[in-house]
């Protein structure tokens, strides 16, 4: 809910308030459908982070920013046991003695034994030095670090950045390589997205808009969280919860023709009807026009003799969906 002038006037500060340009507004559209998450941005949201890109673009500059979404391809990457931690002793790996595995080998004489000890000592010296060396110390923590994989955060104030709750809006904004704040003043530096996942054939595409599978043809499409890593590796994210057979009990209705047909969209490139209103319906009436010549009646006519009129066709039409029963606008109750 947008806050009334009065309360702004309150806040110690000055609201400013600035139009982006169509470019800018081209830019984060272009960039969002790239990135899947154009479905849930509505007009204000791109609008917000074109108006950042802009700010970054005259305080900052470009040449940091991305110009399209780097993900590289799927990669399984198998968690590779390390010889070697960071802050853990590891115990060296004593070598079998062959004698041990000889049979029939005659026995040694008794100065053996002690040559033995005198190395088993130099290899207890060996451990504890080896030991001493594995702790993680103030000295040795950025090289720990490197060794753990992480990275050293920078905590330079952004010039420009944005203050969203919105995870479409975050993982835009991130993608493109502007600065993002939270509500409670904390920098968000993980980059989430959503790409579309076939759950017969596993091909994903990134475009958003798509309602059936690009290679096996199915609507069998599920929507899947993905998250780039440092290395490039795109890692998914599935959910628990198992596939449920809702909708897809019931048997599909017979397709019926005619002029305003409503049928069930079964393939991406099916034939569909216009499903327009009639000439009359669309016929609006301007007193006020000084162009406007009054006719028969100064009153606006209504088309409700056609079939058009009679289904209740107007230019709302083609945002009405269908149940997988073919019926529209009815709910019906599961005993």
């Amino acid at each position: 809910m947008v806050p009334p002038l009065k309360d702004l006037a309150f806040l110690p500060y000055e609201v400013k308030v600035k139009e982006p340009f169509a470019e800018s507004i081209k830019f984060v559209t272009d960039f969002s459908k790239k990135t899947g998450d154009y479905p849930s941005l509505s007009a204000t949201d791109i609008r917000v982070m074109a108006l950042t890109y802009e700010f970054e673009n005259q305080l900052v500059g470009t040449e940091h920013l991305k110009k399209e979404p780097e993900i590289n391809k799927t990669s399984s990457v198998g968690s590779k046991n390390e010889t070697q931690i960071a802050g853990f002793h590891m115990p060296i790996k004593q070598k079998k003695n062959k004698e041990e595995d000889g049979e029939g080998e005659k026995e040694k004489p008794e100065q053996e034994p002690e040559e033995e000890v005198e190395s088993a000592e130099s290899e207890e010296e060996e451990e504890s030095e080896d030991d001493d060396g594995g702790w993680i110390t103030p000295s040795n923590l950025k090289e720990a670090q490197g060794k753990l994989g992480e990275t050293e955060i920078n905590d330079d104030v952004p010039t420009v950045a944005c203050v969203t709750s919105d995870f479409a809006m975050q993982n835009v904004l991130r993608q493109i390589g502007l600065s993002l704040v939270s509500a409670d003043g904390k920098l968000i530096r993980n980059v989430r997205t959503y790409i579309l996942r076939c759950y017969a054939c596993f091909k994903t595409t990134t475009i958003m808009t798509k309602k059936f599978c690009p290679k096996c043809g199915n609507k069998t499409l599920k929507r899947v969280a993905v998250t780039l890593n440092e290395d490039g590796t795109l890692e998914m994210y599935f959910s628990r919860r198992p596939l449920t057979a809702r909708g897809k009990q019931q048997n599909l209705p017979t397709p019926k023709g005619g002029k305003h047909a409503k049928n069930q969209i079964r393939c991406e490139d099916q034939p569909m009807p216009q499903q327009r209103a009639t000439r009359l319906a669309r016929a609006k009436n301007n007193p006020l026009d000084p162009d406007y010549i009054a006719g028969m009646s100064p009153f606006a006519t209504r088309d409700t003799n056609s079939r058009a009129a009679m289904l209740g066709i107007n230019s709302s039409w083609s945002k009405r969906g269908l149940d997988n029963t073919g019926v529209a606008g009815k709910y019906r109750k599961h005993k």
